[in-house]
């Protein structure tokens, strides 16, 4: 459409996709923007609005309209093949921070996932996921109490420690314990972020986010962990690779 926002919004595009912009850069304020194409703001708003909708950028309050980080990050799962962790499997630009970890009552779903009586204490570790600029997926994961003291009684450290150094990944950790994952089960649906997981993935309103559920088991079916990835819907995406026999 030729109007003067898509216009304005026409140039600042090129100039994201070309790389005068960077992932996690600022777009110029919106007072600037009026003075240099000589329109209402509104007219620059609207600009904004446009390059938001295609997931270009983020308007944050008290930053101003920062650019996203939108190359794909693809998660590829095959039974044959071992665990690997994020930053194995997304190379040297990736980060994997656990932001918190401790002891807390299970609510009532957490519990029905883990077969557990609602109340009984769980681990609950929040780790945000990152690729390039920014975080792209908030990964959420509870395990039972008991089978942390496992982890930690058998020398894997104290998973209810944020800043606890774990000698291995969790799934490792957990063989090592006595309770080896033997059998994963994963529900993939898509929603709207809610506020909070916007601003932590800098998600403008209109992109959707990538819910993954899991519950992991031992070999005698008890669940072992389970957790709740929350993902950038415009930048995952999952595949499966499943063994046929006939």
């Amino acid at each position: 459409m030729d109007t003067k926002y898509g216009r304005i919004a026409a140039e600042l595009r090129a100039a994201i996709t070309s790389g005068q912009y960077s992932p996690g850069d600022t777009l110029p304020a919106i007072p600037e923007l009026m003075e240099r194409y000589h329109v209402a703001r509104d007219t620059v708003r609207d600009a904004i609005r446009a390059l938001s909708l295609e997931g270009l950028v983020t308007p944050l309050r008290g930053v101003g309209t920062v650019v996203r980080d939108t190359s794909p990050v693809a998660l590829a799962y095959q039974p044959a093949a071992p665990a690997r962790t994020w930053s194995e499997q997304h190379g040297a630009s990736a980060t994997d921070r656990v932001m918190s970890s401790g002891l807390e009552p299970a609510d009532a779903e957490i519990a029905e996932r883990l077969s557990l009586a609602p109340g009984t204490q769980v681990v609950h570790r929040i780790r945000h996921q990152s690729v390039g600029s920014g975080v792209v997926q908030i990964h959420d994961q509870w395990i039972p109490g008991t089978i942390a003291e496992a982890i930690r009684t058998t020398g894997g450290g104290d998973v209810a420690n944020a800043a606890s150094e774990l000698s291995s990944d969790l799934f490792t950790l957990l063989a090592r314990a006595g309770h080896a994952p033997r059998e994963t089960t994963e529900t993939i649906s898509t929603r709207i972020a809610d506020p909070d997981e916007r601003d932590i993935m800098a998600l403008p309103p209109e992109v959707p986010v990538l819910v993954t559920v899991r519950v992991t088991r031992d070999a005698a079916g008890n669940p072992v962990e389970t957790s709740t990835f929350v993902g950038a819907g415009d930048r995952l995406s999952q595949s499966f690779t499943v063994q046929l026999d006939y």
